[in-house]
């Protein structure tokens, strides 16, 4: 082999490893629908009697690096061909994306036809732009769900390409826009960071003390935060494992400052462990010491303290004369203010605060006399949740196989004798 045929070979190794080496790092992998690339069998009009064409439910279906796998809802997913010769999948399901070993997906990109998208992104490390038809986040795993849709004919998703983009996948250090994350081994960490930092918080028993259309409140053993939107969580829930934030703040005044956390980076519950408590234990405080800015967003108890209407709100107040506002926001339900105004009672809930006020959310009010508890409400559980006299949660159990005592259920006193 002369000289000029080996430059030659070893150009020709150089780009390919050149190319070998792009592709590991970003791929496209595009599902054409509308063409079938996949050879899949289609349902046409002529088949309507028979649902059993052009179903691919339960089928895994390659392209390149990733798999999709397909799981029958309301209605099932269906490649279909129409008169007119336009040819789709029917999503009336779910659709499942997951990488290969060593791979992330970065990106989602649908094309669809007559505007019929009605996905939402159920699983994945990223956020679901509806109206665009694009996902985009970091997972190695995916799932759109056509499940809350009505899923008649009219709101299923009609698909006529998706093309899935992937990378290399690191856990610790990889994101799919480049950026840096500071590391956050629980909530008192996140708060210490700058206003505008995005970090990856670690969450130990942290539990969820409310949701409500502004966001949602988790507290941990070190501290309380607002994230500002629902993450699909409810209140009572424990969670443990890691998300996405980025430190933000309402500093409304340099009395009321909020410290909050914003989900526009890569927010989601995929490396999170979600319980069920129906006992968090809030921290007991006096009226004198709530209104402070340390005590934002936690879960709080304030006994022997007496409801006000002025006017159109409900207020209980500090010996200063400090009001704070009682809204209830999050719809917990089970109780109304309006039955405790002017009573001494004792009142559990998120404290944050409301229309330039300092404010609790109740999740419970119970009415107090020398005695003790007179009534306790626990939200919508009230009706089947057994109570001791104090206050403590039972849950649903059988009054038989309590010990005797006083029990209150459904807002109502028991004597097991």
């Amino acid at each position: 082999m002369n000289l000029s045929t080996k430059l030659s070979a070893l150009a020709l190794l150089a780009s390919a490893m050149m190319s070998m080496g792009a592709q590991a790092q970003t791929q496209e992998n595009v599902y054409d629908f509308a063409n079938n690339n996949l050879g899949l069998e289609v349902a046409t009009p002529a088949d309507w009697e028979d649902p059993s064409k052009g179903v691919i439910s339960g089928m895994e279906i390659r392209q390149g690096d990733v798999v999709l796998t397909s799981v029958d809802g309301a209605k099932v997913n269906r490649m279909w061909r129409t008169n007119g010769g336009v040819q789709y999948l029917q999503v009336g399901g779910k659709l499942t994306i997951t990488a290969d070993e060593g791979r992330a997906i970065t990106g989602v990109t649908f094309e669809v036809q007559n505007y019929k998208f009605f996905l939402e992104a159920q699983e994945g490390n990223g956020a679901l732009d509806a109206d665009n038809y694009v996902w985009t986040g970091n997972s190695t795993a995916i799932t759109f769900d056509n499940e809350n849709a009505a899923n008649e004919y009219n709101t299923q998703s009609l698909l006529l390409c998706m093309t899935v983009t992937t990378d290399e996948a690191n856990a610790d250090t990889y994101s799919p826009d480049g950026a840096t994350y500071a590391e956050c081994a629980n909530i008192a960490e996140f708060l210490n960071l700058e206003v505008g930092t995005a970090a990856r918080l670690t969450l130990t028993n942290a539990q969820v003390n409310g949701t409500y259309w502004g966001g949602t409140f988790l507290e941990d053993a070190t501290g309380a935060i607002q994230v500002m939107a629902n993450i699909n969580v409810n209140r009572n829930d424990v969670l443990n494992g890691t998300i996405y934030l980025k430190r933000s703040q309402d500093d409304f005044d340099t009395e009321h400052i909020i410290p909050t956390a914003d989900n526009d980076v890569l927010t989601s519950l995929d490396d999170v462990t979600i319980t069920s408590d129906n006992t968090l234990n809030p921290t007991v405080i006096s009226i004198d010491a709530l209104a402070d800015n340390s005590n934002m967003s936690k879960l709080v108890k304030v006994e022997r303290v007496t409801i006000t209407k002025p006017g159109r709100f409900f207020f209980i107040t500090a010996s200063d004369g400090e009001q704070i506002q009682l809204v209830d926001q999050m719809n917990v339900g089970g109780y109304d203010l309006n039955n405790f105004v002017d009573k001494t009672v004792t009142v559990t809930g998120v404290f944050t605060w409301n229309m330039m006020r300092w404010a609790i959310f109740p999740t419970s009010v119970a009415e107090e006399s020398e005695t003790g508890i007179e009534e306790i409400t626990m939200g919508n559980n009230a009706d089947n949740d057994v109570y001791t006299i104090t206050g403590i949660n039972l849950g649903k159990v059988d009054m038989n196989t309590l010990p005797a005592g006083l029990y209150i259920k459904g807002g109502q006193k028991f004597m097991k004798r």
